[in-house]
């Protein structure tokens, strides 16, 4: 589920990383110094480290991670909850434009995240 605004989530799988922070510096001086990206973040705190750039070519904006595995487990529920809750496609579209236009929809800055606001629409259809 995504807004034509969206970002592109992508994971390297099989890193060898042993230290993602280190790992998601190394990969934004990597891309500063090619100018492969522009506004550059790299949010080394987070449950989920990620880095945040914006393609220099495309312009469509990235988040990176390392070896975080449950993208693909997450996409297989999300597809079977919107065939079982046919009103949740349109309710999540909503309430991410919303929270986008509020500057709500970023984790690292108190937001609420895609995978929160699909367990919160769920938990409502589920109760009413």
């Amino acid at each position: 589920l995504y807004l034509p605004t969206s970002d592109v989530d992508a994971v390297v799988m099989g890193s060898k990383v042993h230290d993602i922070p280190s790992g998601l510096k190394a990969l934004a001086a990597m891309l500063m110094r090619r100018q492969m990206a522009t506004n550059i973040q790299v949010i080394a705190k987070a449950r989920v480290p990620i880095i945040k750039y914006v393609d220099s070519t495309s312009q469509i904006p990235f988040d990176v991670s390392f070896d975080v595995a449950n993208g693909p487990e997450a996409a297989v529920y999300v597809k079977e909850q919107m065939a079982t809750y046919p009103p949740l496609k349109p309710l999540i579209y909503v309430l991410k434009l919303f929270l986008q236009q509020r500057e709500l929809n970023e984790v690292y800055n108190g937001g609420v995240g895609s995978y929160a606001l699909l367990s919160m629409v769920l938990g409502f259809l589920k109760t009413h």
